[in-house]
């Protein structure tokens, strides 16, 4: 098994399943990004030790599931502690335990922890008994507290002229990023990756040679090549040059 391959060949499916743990449990904006980044410089650290660690027990897809979500375990714990229910939850039983978890470590609005407990099968219980359960528990911080736009609010005609501005850019860049993707894709596996860290995942020049064994220092020509037959790929499909010069990540 070729572990660049592999990594290349199944990197969407690592964004996919970062991201989705990180709407399940509430994590958005910066700290999903945050997230999604370390996952992907663990898998390549110490010369994709982790990938290299299958052993066909299950389906990859499986196995890359399985450690993304070990991964997010210890990133939560990382970020904000060890979680541990309240001792009325523990008095309470197991149902108040899950409860507690759904609200308070995981984010949940009150009638999403009782649709996801109900759902999932793991306790009988209705959104009646729930919510007495709910009233016995003691009131704790959320791991993670966002703050929400009010539904009730109504946009303004300049706020409007800005949403459809705003509409607009998201999707030429969108169009800019799948033919980057095209263009990137014709390129030898290596290089790929090489472009794949530095301008679409922002990984530092240096982490890349860490990750993939390779020399500093040749690694800067080397981009600066790989740019230019990118950027005249992108030029005949009617991008110009600054969208690249867009994705440049910080100097290192």
């Amino acid at each position: 098994m070729d572990p660049s391959a592999v990594y290349l060949e199944h990197l969407d499916r690592i964004n996919r399943v970062a991201d989705s743990l990180c709407a399940r449990h509430g994590i958005r904006g910066a700290d999903a990004e945050d997230f999604a980044s370390e996952v992907r410089l663990r898998l390549l650290q110490d010369d994709y030790s982790v990938l290299r660690k299958y052993r066909g027990a299950s389906t990859l897809p499986t196995f890359l599931t399985v450690v993304i979500g070990n991964l997010f375990r210890d990133y939560r714990i990382k970020r904000w502690g060890k979680w541990r229910p309240s001792a009325a939850a523990k008095r309470l039983g197991l149902t108040a335990v899950l409860l507690e978890t759904a609200v308070y470590r995981d984010g949940r609005s009150f009638d999403e922890a009782c649709r996801g407990l109900q759902e999932n099968g793991r306790v009988n219980v209705d959104t009646a008994e729930l919510r007495r359960i709910m009233t016995e528990l003691p009131r704790r911080t959320r791991a993670r507290e966002e703050g929400e736009a009010s539904l009730d609010s109504v946009a303004t005609p300049e706020q409007a002229d800005g949403h459809a501005l705003e509409n607009e850019r998201s999707k030429q860049a969108r169009t800019a990023e799948s033919a980057l993707r095209r263009a990137v894709a014709r390129l030898d596996p290596e290089d790929q990756l090489i472009i794949t860290m530095r301008f679409l995942e922002a990984i530092s020049i240096a982490d890349i040679a860490r990750g993939l064994g390779l020399e500093q220092k040749p690694l800067y020509p080397r981009i600066k090549r790989l740019l230019g037959s990118l950027a005249s790929q992108l030029a005949s499909e009617g991008i110009g040059p600054e969208y690249l010069e867009s994705l440049s990540p910080p100097s290192d």
